[in-house]
């Protein structure tokens, strides 16, 4: 006799024909955005533009470039962000106000659980009365960090030379050459290159390798004298530690950490650029000279002033006892 489970077993294929079909089943990678592409692509038609309409060869051109895109886009960005930090530095002693009062409500609540509990806890509080005031003022902290909306536009120009130069050194070229191989392979990344056929499609520069300055002559290749990366790495270093002096008023005591932080990058940059093509280094040279140059006019047009200063007596207070005995006397 056959148990019935098993004859229901038995009738079950062993091999339905959709195992196998889903075990040979193909992946492939998935395309990348397809703004990145038409950014990528809108960089280079403005760089062809401002080359042809100036009539300045390349080595002038970029810096020309630098100088455009910063002052129509970079420029209201940064004065945005300037107004929101001078609010903020005036606002702090109104801000520091109010410890004494969260802290006592702080101590009534969680008095009992003991100083860690209570310190945490009055922290909470002040991070959310700073936001309160900050919003009512309309200088929320989120506008510290307006200014990041200006790397995928430097990003997006970056590539865009470096696909005119034909090059795949430096950092910008780790991230899109295993893109372009897979593309100029044979077989797969159909829908790779759909993706970013318009980037793949930019050709190199030929005038690039005519149209250098000074001891780089050629832009297609990397500087012989090893001066621009070096160069780039002080320009990174005077950017970060000297051009917003006011601002960090404004910010918590961790961003001079993330400065640091930065500027260990800004050490490393030079020696990581040493083979890059001449025409990215320029660009970045003069982008960063720009951006020192657009932080000094900012802080002498619109200086962030530190908060005012608590009172101090200028003599001693007299109370019911007589004059405190100055030491000394």
């Amino acid at each position: 006799m056959i148990h019935p489970r098993a004859s229901r077993a038995s009738l079950r294929p062993r091999n339905p024909p959709s195992f196998r079909q889903q075990t040979n089943r193909s992946f492939h990678a998935s395309p990348k955005p397809q703004f990145l592409a038409e950014a990528i692509t809108a960089s280079h038609s403005a760089l062809q533009a401002v080359h042809s309409l100036s009539g300045l060869p390349w080595a002038l051109s970029l810096p020309l470039f630098a100088l455009v895109l910063r002052t129509t886009l970079v420029l209201p960005i940064s004065i945005f962000q300037r107004r929101a930090a001078q609010k903020q530095v005036q606002l702090q002693p109104l801000i520091q106000s109010w410890n004494h009062v969260l802290r006592k409500e702080t101590m009534a609540e969680y008095g009992n659980l003991g100083p860690s509990v209570v310190e945490k806890a009055l922290m909470g509080k002040m991070r959310k009365k700073r936001s309160e005031v900050y919003g009512r003022w309309g200088c929320g902290m989120w506008r510290n960090w307006v200014g990041l909306l200006q790397m995928p536009i430097f990003l997006s120009v970056m590539e865009a030379i470096r696909k005119m130069t034909g090059s795949r050194e430096g950092i910008l070229g780790m991230f899109t050459s295993s893109a372009d191989n897979l593309v100029e392979g044979s077989g797969g990344g159909d829908d790779l290159a759909s993706a970013m056929g318009e980037v793949l499609r930019i050709p190199v520069e030929t005038s690039l390798a005519t149209e250098g300055m000074l001891w780089f002559p050629d832009l297609l290749v990397a500087d012989p004298q090893l001066v621009l990366p070096f160069v780039l790495s002080g320009t990174i270093l005077w950017n970060v530690f000297g051009g917003t002096k006011g601002q960090d008023l404004a910010l918590p005591s961790w961003h001079m950490r993330m400065k640091r932080g930065i500027g260990f990058v800004g050490l490393l940059i030079g020696p990581i650029m040493l083979h890059v093509p001449s025409a990215l280094l320029v660009y970045w040279i003069s982008s960063s000279s720009l951006a020192l140059l657009q932080a000094m006019i900012l802080e002498r047009v619109m200086p962030i002033r530190p908060p005012p200063k608590a009172c101090v007596p200028k003599r001693p207070w007299r109370t019911g006892l007589g004059r405190p005995v100055v030491a000394g006397k």
